[in-house]
């Protein structure tokens, strides 16, 4: 049988099918021990997008647990960015958020609620972006989140840079996704963080011109795919790798004759 800590060591590995598969084997009874186990099962079946299987267990663990507890603020945050990845439902998603108390954790799922605002033609608050990429970086201890808040909000302003609001940070975008790539490493996120970061990094750093740059990135990205699509749960990982292979032949091309 599984402890909680051994669970919790397989989800820094990625190892999210050891953990679902853990979790059914056992009896499950309520007390705090098996839900903990619960919500890693539930965050495992987020992390591979299956957010059918993920959603009912956060949302009875959430309805179950007050959100000033550690279960409850993390099943809550995880229902918030169940709803938003699987029905774009960006309203339902902000009421959740209101439960939440003020953390890094809620900022990260506040921002990824803006990058799905962006894309449905939203204007966003650039100055409340800067504020929580500025807390994440000078909040350390440094952990996986930090690195989220940093990722994900030069994401929004990249998305956003016609808005003219933003215009004033797009120079600052490729130095935060460098931080944002070094806090994955310095905390040893899984590798799929810091695949995608790359991947992202260089499309930021196309948009800047920064074309021999984003090159590495587009490369590193590639590697890092390559490698995922030969582990377990490869083939999730799949179009992210030919993403990247894309991403890193248009760049080839327009770096093609530069010294």
């Amino acid at each position: 049988m599984a402890t909680v800590e051994e669970i919790r060591e397989w989800k820094k590995q990625g190892k999210n099918r050891e953990i679902i598969a853990a979790v059914q084997s056992e009896e499950v009874s309520r007390n705090t021990k098996n839900d903990e186990k619960l919500l890693e099962k539930a965050w495992a079946h987020h992390q591979l997008g299956e957010y059918d299987e993920s959603l009912p267990i956060m949302s009875a663990l959430a309805e179950y647990y007050s959100p000033l507890n550690e279960i409850g603020e993390s099943a809550l945050r995880g229902y918030a960015h169940g709803i938003l990845q699987r029905d774009s439902d960006i309203h339902t998603a902000d009421d959740v958020m209101k439960r939440i108390p003020l953390s890094m954790a809620r900022d990260n799922v506040r921002i990824n609620m803006m990058i799905m605002a962006v894309r449905k033609g939203l204007a966003i608050p650039a100055e409340e972006i800067m504020f929580m990429i500025t807390n994440a970086l000078q909040s350390v201890p440094y952990a996986t989140v930090n690195g989220h808040i940093v990722n994900n909000g030069a994401l929004v302003l990249h998305e956003a840079r016609q808005q003219e609001a933003i215009k004033l940070y797009l120079s600052i975008l490729p130095g935060l996704m460098d931080t944002a790539i070094g806090i994955y490493k310095f905390t040893k996120s899984p590798e799929n963080h810091i695949a995608g970061a790359e991947f992202r990094a260089a499309q930021i750093c196309r948009a800047n011109g920064w074309l021999k740059l984003a090159k590495l990135s587009a490369e590193e990205s590639v590697a890092l795919w390559r490698d995922l699509v030969n582990s377990q749960d490869g083939e999730r990982y799949q179009k992210n790798l030919e993403g990247a292979r894309e991403l890193l032949k248009d760049l080839e091309w327009d770096t093609m004759g530069m010294v």
